[in-house]
């Protein structure tokens, strides 16, 4: 289906949110934002029209799971991901307070992952799905997602992306699995007790410390996704080599296509996928194409590159949106200082996703399905990047 077509079912829909309404407790983020609400780009791939067809036809049959769909929730990401007919997607949580992020607010330090944040984020989940539950599921395993597919509705994933709330107390895994977290990062971009993130020198990276391997142990125990998304590539080979179930990569980009600190090495996704994980190729420009503009072909030669290192099993796409956050916002996390910034962009698009031509927001998601039909990818291969291949990890690991 192309992106005027879904425009044409959008406008005929009832909003999924009344205007004026408070749905849930408040608004997270600046609503001013384009792609809050407009949809992706309707890209030109030069598709016949029997191409598009099977674009169509394939891409509302498989399962389409998004391991990093979003940061924080917005209404509209729910008619979004439905426009972009994604079944469902790792959401964040505990990155300070998912319902705060207003344009006045800035994030802090104190609430940078802590488990007062997560607590509050598992905490609302019940009453999120209830608010919406026509049309949003809370998913916390591969059958909860399935069904998500059959009724039509958006689902959940419940995420983390970084295990400093457990501060040196593993018992809180147990209390967080309890609360609803399915997957979690080991570190963001800064080193923590527990690994070394993507962001750290060099020459100070390292695998896993004492701690981090108890950590990995006691998630493969509980059924949660050990997740490296923004991890070093040191600790993303050690988290393959020591854990007892196949690990996610969540969102990264790849260094042999853009060298810069937030993508993995070739060698390190070799082992993740000897393993048997999965990694998630992230849809910022910049690490796509080393600049804050490009297109969703740049996304799907990057896709393509990856499947050509780790091979057609062990790669999906991951968004890593942060639709509704400002750049005052960003630039008040912990791990973002100007200095780490300055390495990924000059950050003149914002939000970044504004960009990326024909993949502004989880709209865009068809656009994959319809430009790997156009690159002549089998229909089994597109279902296991468009989300089998996460479906089968998440099977393996989470059940």
């Amino acid at each position: 289906m192309s992106l005027t077509s879904c425009a044409a079912l959008a406008a005929a829909q009832t909003p999924l949110w009344a205007a004026g309404s408070d749905p849930y407790g408040g608004f997270s983020g600046n609503k001013d934002h384009k792609y809050v609400k407009a949809l992706a780009t309707d890209y030109d791939f030069g598709l016949t029209p029997e191409e598009e067809e099977r674009a169509k036809e394939l891409h509302a049959k498989i399962v389409v799971f998004d391991n990093l769909a979003e940061v924080c929730f917005y209404p509209e990401f729910i008619d979004n991901c439905k426009a972009g007919g994604v079944t469902a997607g790792n959401m964040t949580l505990g990155l300070a307070d998912m319902f705060g992020f207003t344009p006045e607010k800035s994030i802090q330090p104190e609430q940078f992952w802590s488990w007062e944040a997560l607590k509050l984020d598992l905490a609302r989940l019940p009453s999120l799905a209830r608010t919406f539950g026509d049309d949003l599921m809370i998913t916390y395993n591969h059958a909860d997602i399935l069904q998500a597919k059959k009724e039509g509705k958006v689902g959940i994933f419940p995420g983390a992306q970084n295990t400093t709330f457990i501060g040196r107390d593993v018992s809180r895994l147990k209390q967080a699995y309890d609360m609803g977290l399915r997957i979690s990062q080991l570190s963001y971009n800064d080193s923590n007790f527990i690994a070394s993130g993507s962001a750290e020198k060099p020459e100070a990276q390292f695998g896993l410390s004492a701690l981090g391997e108890r950590v990995v142990g006691t998630m493969n125990d509980l059924g949660m996704l050990v997740d490296t998304g923004h991890c070093s590539s040191p600790t993303m080979m050690r988290a393959a080599e020591v854990s007892e179930k196949p690990i996610s990569v969540s969102h990264a980009g790849m260094r042999s296509k853009v060298d810069q600190f937030r993508s993995i090495t070739d060698e390190a996704f070799k082992v993740v996928a000897d393993k048997g994980g999965v990694l998630g190729i992230l849809s910022t420009p910049s690490a796509l194409n080393g600049t804050d503009r490009c297109t969703v072909d740049d996304y799907l030669d990057n896709i393509e590159h990856a499947v050509n290192v780790g091979g057609i099993d062990h790669v999906g796409y991951a968004s890593d949106f942060s639709i509704p956050l400002t750049i005052d916002h960003i630039f008040s996390l912990p791990g973002w200082d100007p200095e780490v910034a300055a390495r990924i962009g000059d950050f003149a698009v914002w939000p970044w996703s504004d960009g990326h031509v024909g993949y502004e927001n989880n709209s865009g998601a068809i656009n994959l399905t319809r430009g790997l039909v156009k690159r002549g990818y089998s229909d089994e291969d597109i279902a296991k990047i468009m989300g089998g291949n996460w479906m089968r990890l998440i099977a393996d690991t989470v059940g």
